[in-house]
């Protein structure tokens, strides 16, 4: 059965329809951002490491709605980027810089421990050409200046500049011009060095980006931050090569994700009709296992520096107003591609290969409508298999389905679904002597088993990463319509620098020769516009569009968004802490609908007695609807659900703001909020029945019977809590003979039961 995936697939999109944003403009892994205006047209490059083809570029009309135009490096020659004898995860092509000059669009990026490259193209489009430089330039930022001289500012720890002439005018080739000064490491003149006490290179900076404006040379670069995160500087002069040089922070924020703050990125400008100009940065957040993900600010110039975002760069917008293109007229908000049918002959540019592909080894030609990966390694790796065909894991949640037609595979082999860096989880089907069963192997460690019929045609694989979650669950079917859960919660498994990716993949164990075909990939989330909320569900406080704003470049004063335990295996959550009297969160699009909403909910923790929360729309003053008391549940990180009725009705889309009062400082946490119709549930009752059985020595299988009311469940093992689960659960990769304990609750908008009877497995 083909699935019509084309009503259901959708991603993350940051254009809200209203003239609105939301950051970030791409919940996924596009790092290293550079941008640069060609007439009307916007491009962007980023970083692609070990996946090719690597290095997008990416076009846009409005500075916020993406689609990917080619990418300029097709592959890199050598053993280990054909993972043979080697491999190159997380290295490969490094912190691209996009320039366009004299016609010609240059993508210039660096190897470490090999050489800085430069790709040259007529056209966004490509095709490129991929030149080798003589020399590394780590983290280049290539500039063209005014005078024709072309220079590169680049390093790590210290900055360098070094010149290159244009070797060929017809090509646009370049050559570097200058060399190692004596006794350095490093190519060109040493220029600058952010001073950064007790790291071991005393100073830092790197990602950098150089501009001349107004007769200003600017290099904006990336140091170490206090909190061992990073922020983004500008250094200026009038004088490129010889200074002086005086730096100035231009972006010093965690944004709604505390910790990771903005940084390395581009400027650019957008004209005006008066002739003025507008100017906007493109500048990454680092989210962990997701990825780096691009965000959009606008640039303030002040006294002769960008500040990005607003507060002299200290406040990272969130939700804000479009850049204003003259002009332009309207532009749909849309999605980058993720689902593919496969029925184009050429493979959609939401695709990347783990390392070079083998092209003799996958067509989409040979049966029209699938790809057909035919096995090009033999391992028992798949760390190390050719041909695995992956594309981004999307935030906040999402969800991968894959069909395989698996009737022509040879003993040995396996095929199915990853979410992979460079350690894995997989669910697959495993031919083995003629007999097949579908299996989770979690880097390297098969966890389950099931056997299906030998002859066997179609099966669909799913892999899940709840909403904020940095873990993985897995289900198959037969039918493409029913899916059975198979093994546990899996943790992400991730790398340095690239996130996540789903994989779909096939590889042999005996000899090639095998092939499945693929006959789509649909990529699914629960919301996909922006912070756009409804009722009857839960909005993450995590997710405002706005806050109150203390100008603190320690950011010890403001809200700020943090895991509700600093112990992952609690549960993965966000919330939102240092809440204080005065503090207020904005929410600019919650949906009333018709007006059935009839009261207010929010999971709170507070260790003080007597603060509320006012919700008031429209502005701060505005209608009061409801007002929340905040119990004391006697510690700050002890979350309880608590309720307050509507006081009217309210319709439409509203502007939200939760307004609080209460103590001077660290009064309550907010982990989320929501606007409920009918009748307030009630705690559901202790989930019974709790049944614990060994399938085997490293997999435990748990169930209960349900509990009226409850909306989720959540065990306990051991000491780990694993969230949002269902009846039946299973636990994998337990050590044999290993001792263990198990509880389960029931919850809902309401709260949590208690935990039930503890359950020993000996």
């Amino acid at each position: 059965m083909r699935r019509n995936i084309t009503e259901t697939a959708n991603g993350w999109i940051a254009d809200n329809g209203n003239g609105t944003y939301t950051n970030p403009i791409m919940w996924g892994d596009y790092p290293d951002n550079d941008v640069i205006r060609v007439g009307d047209t916007y491009y962007m490059s980023s970083t692609s490491m070990h996946l090719f083809p690597s290095t997008p570029i990416m076009s846009s009309k409005d500075l916020v709605n993406w689609e990917y135009e080619s990418y300029a490096v097709d592959r890199m020659e050598g053993d280990q980027y054909d993972l043979i004898n080697g491999e190159v995860y997380d290295e490969g092509t490094w912190a691209t810089s996009l320039r366009y000059h004299n016609g010609k669009f240059y993508l210039m990026f660096n190897i470490n421990k090999d050489a800085a490259y430069v790709s040259i193209a007529d056209q966004a489009k490509g095709p490129w050409t991929l030149y080798k430089l003589e020399d590394e330039l780590y983290d280049p930022g290539l500039f063209f200046d005014d005078d024709g001289k072309v220079y590169v500012v680049h390093g790590q720890g210290e900055l360098y500049l070094s010149e290159l002439e244009i070797v060929d005018e017809e090509t646009g080739r370049l050559s570097i011009r200058s060399k190692r000064e004596p006794g350095s490491t490093k190519n060109g003149k040493k220029i600058y060095s952010y001073p950064c006490p007790g790291h071991r290179y005393h100073g830092y900076n790197e990602g950098s980006h150089v501009y001349k404006i107004n007769g200003f040379y600017y290099i904006l670069t990336t140091p170490i931050w206090k909190h061992g995160s990073k922020k983004e500087v500008a250094i200026r002069t009038k004088d490129l090569a010889h200074g002086p040089y005086e730096a100035q922070d231009i972006m010093a924020s965690f944004m709604n994700f505390w910790g990771n703050g903005i940084h390395q990125g581009g400027i650019v400008d957008v004209p005006q009709e008066d002739g003025s100009l507008e100017w906007w940065a493109i500048i990454f957040q680092d989210r962990s296992k997701i990825g780096r993900v691009p965000t959009l600010q606008p640039v303030t110039w002040k006294n002769g520096w960008p500040y990005m975002g607003e507060v002299d760069g200290e406040k990272a917008v969130v939700t804000y107003r479009k850049p204003n293109i003259p002009n332009l007229g309207h532009v749909e908000p849309k999605a980058l591609p993720t689902s593919d049918d496969f029925n184009a002959n050429v493979l959609g540019l939401q695709w990347q290969w783990n390392h070079n592909p083998d092209n003799s080894k996958w067509s989409l030609e040979e049966r029209p409508g699938f790809i057909r990966l035919k096995t090009s390694s033999v391992t028992d790796n798949l760390t190390y298999a050719r041909n695995t065909l992956t594309q981004r894991v999307v935030g906040p949640d999402c969800a991968g389905i894959v069909e395989l037609d698996v009737s022509h595979m040879a003993d040995g082999d396996t095929a199915g679904l990853c979410i992979m860096q460079r350690e894995f989880t997989f669910i697959g089907i495993k031919n083995e002597a003629g007999h097949k069963s579908i299996v989770i192997n979690d880097n390297r460690t098969e966890h389950v088993s099931v056997d299906v019929s030998s002859d066997i045609q179609n099966v669909w694989f799913r892999a899940e990463i709840p909403r904020h979650e940095y873990r993985m669950e897995f289900s198959y079917s037969v039918d493409g319509i029913h899916f059975t859960r198979l093994g546990g919660r899996y943790e992400m498994r991730y790398g340095t620098y690239v996130g996540m990716r789903f994989g779909i993949f096939n590889y042999a164990s005996m000899k090639l020769g095998g092939y499945v075909d693929a006959n789509s990939f649909e990529l699914t989330t629960t919301e996909n516009q922006g912070n756009l909320f409804g009722i009857n569900k839960r909005i993450d406080a995590a997710r405002y569009d706005d806050q109150k704003f203390v100008s603190d470049k320690e950011l010890q004063i403001n809200p700020k968004t943090e895991w509700i335990y600093a112990d992952p295996n609690r549960e993965y959550d966000l919330s939102i802490s240092n809440l204080k009297d005065g503090d207020w969160l904005q929410y600019d699009q919650v949906d009333f609908g018709a007006g059935d909403a009839a009261w207010f909910n929010a999971r709170v923790a507070s260790s003080f007695t007597g603060g509320t929360i006012e919700v008031r729309i429209d502005h701060m003053g505005g209608d009061l609807i409801s007002t929340l008391s905040i119990p004391n549940t006697g510690d700050i990180n002890q979350y309880v659900n608590v309720k307050s009725d509507l006081a009217k009705k309210v319709t439409g889309k509203q502007k939200l703001f939760l307004v609080f009062h209460g103590a001077s400082q660290n009064m309550c946490k907010l982990n989320w909020f929501m606007f409920g119709s009918g009748e307030f549930p009630q705690i559901p009752p202790i989930p019974e029945k709790l049944t614990v059985v060994r399938n085997n020595k490293s997999i435990v299988n748990m169930n209960w019977d349900d509990s009226p009311g409850a909306l989720q469940y959540d065990i306990m093992f051991d000491d780990k809590v694993i969230s949002n689960v269902t009846s039946e659960f299973t636990q994998t990769g337990l050590e044999p003979h290993s001792s263990h304990t198990v509880k389960v609750r029931a919850g809902n908008f309401a709260g949590y039961s208690e935990w039930s009877d503890e359950v020993k497995l000996l």
